[in-house]
């Protein structure tokens, strides 16, 4: 996978794609909500599990990033390791 490069010592974060955050879903209230989709309704399994998500999904803040939308690169790393050993 290729990554993009945003300047010299950061990349996009590649778990949020640059957002700085991305949508999940619980996954335990999903799984009671298609049981009651498919005893009520009787509805098919995927539509069942594409309502269910839609319910149950929230935006969370990306943990790789701490929400700034890019990561340190290799070179970035190694800059920041060797200012830290300075300061």
């Amino acid at each position: 996978m290729q990554t993009q490069s945003v300047s010299t010592l950061y990349n996009v974060c590649p778990l949020c794609h640059g957002t700085g955050k991305y949508k999940e879903y619980d996954d335990g209230k999903a799984n009671l909500i298609v049981d009651h989709y498919q005893r009520v309704n009787y509805a098919n399994e995927t539509l069942a599990w594409k309502m269910a998500v839609e319910e149950t999904s929230y935006m969370k803040k990306c943990a790789k990033c701490h929400g700034k939308g890019n990561v340190l690169n290799k070179e970035g790393e190694q800059m920041f390791k060797q200012l830290q050993q300075y300061a």
